[in-house]
């Protein structure tokens, strides 16, 4: 069983590779998803980590809201949230609870990194070498420029501070680092200068000195200026946004007296933690790692060795049982229940897996339609029904006869056919007389007595 799972693995690998180096095409830039056709193309999603999990007998599922049951049913969660915007309130306090139930890890990715502009940047490098594919390392070029712009978008849209319950993220200003040396204790028996880490962004603790700063610098009302003088327009003017009040709200509900201990397990030379473990007396057994950014478990950088490495080190800190990968630009909904807010209905065609059932039933009925009813063309008319059988209109005149419901008016009608287009005036049936008021009988009705009676 074992050695059919590596066998799957390697072929993962030989997909992904093959995907990242000619089928560009057929990629696609979905960042931290764990399942679906998009995660197996992306090289920003995280379905290798997820597959590796599942290798390791770990139970592995994609999570899309936090319900009740999740908050009981999963041991370990793997969030890559694609923004920078502070995390709601509600979204914090269930973690929070969740990690209070004990035994529970918190995977946290930052999202300073772009394992798509990474793949674009390699890609580049690699069409450089043949002087017969510099257009398409100029468009590698400018693709890559591309994620990198967006990426900087998002950072710019948010306040320098990532804050959130566990640690606090320095957006600093610059480029992406590439490291060469890494320490700390995961740090063993790993080449950083084959690898691929990469930094920007990176997770800072809680100090108590830091801690009475930080509330100083967000605690701070907006001034409405009266005064008719000139504005400035070079002047940069502070608004008070709605994320201010979440990362106000979220320092504030932290005690100066039991502040998240941080400890690094993977950090450069100079001391910048990519991996950090958070604990805290509130969650008790529980903990939460921190991950600078999916350098270290994308798709793209699981093709890396050394990062292979660091992955499986991560694997083996989560435990042997229920593991949920949640993504998404927005925090995932907090339910009180769990089906009170779900679809219901025809709305549950629109839920997974019935959305994608749904397409392929009505594909293929529309296959079942045209191989029933084939039209190729301009429909034609079909031939008409021959009226040459003289037994058709003996029939015809048979029903005209039956509905007009009158015997006389029959009799004398095969009467006249008798004398007329027959041309047997010796026939029993020509000598009826249409005039007579007495009803008509067979003319053989006679005979037929004879008949019998002999």
């Amino acid at each position: 069983m074992r050695s059919q799972n590596q066998k799957n693995w390697l072929a993962a690998y030989c997909c992904l590779a093959a995907i990242l180096t000619g089928c560009r095409t057929s990629m696609s830039t979905q960042y931290g998803l764990s399942d679906g056709v998009d995660a197996r193309y992306s090289p920003a999603s995280v379905s290798l980590f997820r597959n590796l999990c599942n290798m390791n007998e770990r139970t592995t599922l994609a999570v899309r809201s936090l319900t009740p049951s999740a908050m009981s049913r999963l041991n370990a969660i793997v969030w890559s949230p694609d923004s920078f915007e502070p995390h709601k309130p509600e979204t914090i306090a269930w973690l929070d609870r969740w990690l209070a139930t004990g035994n529970r890890t918190l995977v946290y990715v930052g999202r300073d990194f772009s394992p798509t502009a990474d793949y674009w940047s390699q890609t580049s490098s690699h069409f450089s070498a043949n002087m017969a594919t510099q257009t398409d390392a100029l468009n590698a070029k400018e693709q890559e420029a591309m994620e990198l712009s967006a990426l900087d978008r998002m950072r710019s849209a948010v306040r320098p501070r990532g804050v959130t319950p566990w640690c606090i993220f320095d957006h600093r200003s610059g480029v992406q680092t590439q490291l060469s040396k890494v320490a700390g204790p995961w740090s063993e028996s790993t080449d950083a200068s084959k690898a691929r880490f990469f930094f920007r962004s990176y997770p800072v603790s809680y100090e108590e000195e830091t801690f009475s700063k930080l509330v100083t610098e967000l605690d701070w009302e907006p001034k409405v200026d009266t005064s008719t003088k000139p504005v400035n327009a070079n002047a940069y003017e502070r608004k008070w946004q709605d994320s201010d009040a979440n990362l106000l709200k979220t320092v504030k509900s932290l005690s100066s007296s039991s502040l998240p201990k941080m400890k690094s397990l993977l950090s450069s030379q100079d001391g910048i933690p990519l991996i950090a473990e958070v604990t805290s007396l509130r969650w008790g057994a529980s903990r939460i790692i921190v991950l600078a950014n999916s350098s270290l478990i994308s798709n793209l950088s699981l093709i890396n060795s050394e990062n292979m490495k660091v992955a499986k080190r991560l694997m083996s800190e989560l435990p042997n049982r229920n593991i949920g990968f949640l993504t998404g630009s927005q925090d995932p909904p907090v339910r009180n229940d769990d089906f009170g807010n779900q679809q219901k209905g025809f709305e549950m065609l629109t839920m997974w897996p019935l959305n994608v059932i749904s397409l392929h039933a009505v594909f293929l009925g529309m296959l079942v339609l045209l191989a029933a009813f084939p039209i190729f063309g301009r429909a034609k008319q079909l031939p008409a029904k021959s009226t040459r059988e003289f037994s058709q209109h003996v029939e015809a005149v048979g029903g005209l006869l039956s509905k007009s419901q009158d015997r006389h008016y029959a009799l004398a009608i095969i009467s006249e056919y008798f004398r007329t287009v027959r041309k047997e005036p010796t026939s029993p049936w020509a000598h009826l007389d249409p005039l007579s008021k007495q009803a008509p009988q067979s003319p053989f009705q006679n005979q037929n007595e004879s008949d019998r009676a002999n």
